[in-house]
């Protein structure tokens, strides 16, 4: 074998490999789902570009740099922009259960197969429900959350920042910032 030097894997960029356009809706995306399960109050002062909540003292918003002076704030956050952050987390959601239940059905197939066909020891009912809940939850957390999350979250971002586009062009007239 020729030595060749190992080269380095590439640099994954974003979250689950996806960069959105705009920084500051991830950091935002916790903070509007408080605000959608209501656990905030509704009304306050919000920055009027990325609607960010801000302190009384804050002249410039801490996520997108937007100055009070430019851009003047607001006092509640549109029902569009709640609703592009509810879109992420529902699509987002739907990817890890579905995935989570790929690997209950996975499970549930390795249980019967092997109470009907399993040789020896493999066809014990002990054995086939070993499999039933441990497969089971392992197969679960693997399919749903570690694996269907990344898609999840690579399709729920998209579909955001698609609907944040759209807002932008409709309340401005722009689209994605220059950052």
């Amino acid at each position: 074998m020729p030595d060749t030097p190992l080269t380095k894997a590439p640099e994954v960029e974003g979250i689950a490999g996806y960069v959105t356009p705009y920084p500051y809706l991830d950091k935002l995306q916790e903070k509007m789902e408080e605000r959608l399960a209501r656990k905030v109050p509704l009304a306050g002062r919000f920055c009027g570009f990325c609607y960010a909540r801000l302190r009384e003292t804050d002249a410039i918003c801490p996520l997108c740099n937007t100055a009070t002076a430019e851009r003047p704030t607001v006092d509640e956050i549109p029902q569009d922009v709640l609703r592009a952050y509810k879109a992420k987390q529902r699509t987002e959601a739907t990817w890890v259960y579905m995935g989570a239940f790929v690997g209950l059905i996975i499970a549930s197939i390795a249980f019967v197969w092997l109470e009907l066909w399993g040789p020896g020891i493999l066809g014990h009912p002990a054995t086939g429900f070993a499999v039933l809940i441990g497969g089971g939850y392992l197969l679960a957390q693997l399919t749903g959350p570690l694996i269907s999350g990344q898609f999840g979250y690579r399709k729920g971002a998209r579909k955001r920042d698609r609907m944040w586009t759209e807002f932008l062009a409709k309340r401005d007239g722009g689209g994605p910032p220059a950052a």
